[in-house]
Formats: C-alpha cells, sequence, structure tokens
C-alpha cells in the first residue's frame, strides 16, 4: 500500500483536490497554483507535487471537482421543482432559477466558473472528457425540470434551449450591469412553447 492510498493519504489528497476546486471557482484558472493549493489546504507545499503528476493533473481535478459541486447544486434545486403545468412564463422562471440562480454571490460565481470551464476545456483535450460528462448532467437535469413543469421533451430541442440559454449569459457577463439570471429568463420565455411544448 503506497501513503497515496492510505487513509491519512486519501484525506490529504482530496483536501488538495477540494481546495483547488474552491479556488478555481473563485478566483479562475490562474489562481490553482501548487502553492495557493497546498496554502488553502494546510498542506506542505510538496504534498501537490506527491499527489499529483503535475500542475495539469491538479487542474484537471479541480474542474471535476468544481462540476460536480455545481451539478449537485443545480440537481438540489431541481429537487424542489414541484409537478405541474406551467405557462411559458413560469417555466422560463423556474429554469433560470435552477440553473443560474440569482440570489448569492457564490451561485454567480458558480455560474461564471461554469462558463470559463467550459471555454477553457476546448483547448485543453484532458478537460473535454470532464466537461462533455458534466454537460450530459446539466441536460438530464434540463429535461427533469421540463417535464416536471409538463413540457415536452426531445433531447435535441432541449439542447437548443441549452444553447440559448448559454448565449444569453455569455452575452449577459459583457455588460456592466449585466444580470446573466433575467437574461436567461427573458430569452427563455420567448422560444419555450416551441422548443419545449406544453405536453
Amino acid at each position: 500500500m503506497t501513503a497515496a492510498t492510505t487513509p491519512k493519504g486519501e484525506r490529504r489528497r482530496a483536501a488538495l483536490v477540494a481546495a483547488a476546486g474552491e479556488l478555481l471557482v473563485e478566483g479562475g484558472f490562474d489562481c490553482v497554483r501548487h502553492r495557493s493549493v497546498a496554502q488553502r489546504a494546510r498542506i506542505p507545499l510538496a504534498a501537490t507535487t506527491y499527489y499529483f503528476e503535475s500542475l495539469g493533473d491538479l487542474v484537471t481535478n479541480a474542474v471535476t471537482y468544481a462540476g460536480d459541486h455545481d451539478v449537485a447544486d443545480v440537481r438540489a434545486r431541481a429537487d424542489t421543482v414541484s409537478r405541474r403545468r406551467r405557462g411559458a412564463q413560469a417555466t422560463a422562471d423556474i429554469l433560470a432559477t435552477v440553473f443560474f440562480p440569482a440570489d448569492s454571490a457564490d451561485g454567480m460565481r458558480e455560474v461564471v466558473s461554469r462558463y470559463e470551464r467550459l471555454v477553457v476545456s476546448t483547448r485543453e483535450p484532458r478537460l473535454q472528457a470532464v466537461q462533455e460528462r458534466l454537460r450530459e448532467e446539466l441536460t438530464a437535469l434540463h429535461i427533469e425540470v421540463l417535464e416536471r413543469s409538463g413540457r415536452g421533451v426531445e433531447r435535441r430541442r432541449v439542447q437548443r434551449l441549452m444553447a440559448v440559454e448559454d448565449g444569453a449569459a455569455l452575452a449577459a457577463f459583457t455588460l456592466p450591469e449585466g444580470d446573466p439570471h433575467r437574461a436567461v429568463r427573458d430569452a427563455v420565455v420567448d422560444v419555450i412553447d416551441s422548443l419545449a411544448p406544453p405536453g
């Protein structure tokens, strides 16, 4: 048994991954460095090179951690959605609330990090598989929320709906007073009846 697979080793590695994931969400990819991760985890700097093959390996684990936490938070909000038929406005409100929370700074940081990870992964092959899995999970959660809202769901159309959300959110990020939650809600209400019609 190596040190990395002992209970203590697993705890230390998990602490480093959590620290890296938190730094990624808080400040972006430039914040994930061996020294900053070790300081956040309160673990000796040498541990970062002992448990991870390279900075790229540490970053991949950070992306996985941050993405899994984002999906878990979305799932927790989706689980609160009651089953009832909703009109276009109510459905747009629910989707914006579940996937683009506006009620906290933490929620906004998660949304910004979601898109930052998505963009960076297009240049990093090792991150692409992670992002594909996370995107699939978000697609499944969209389908679940739409079904709970009495909407018909066709996977291809749900993916188009998500593309509308992506465009609205990214455009909002570029504006000084941009509000991704409101931008997504307003964009979705215009297309929801064609992309996810009432069932």
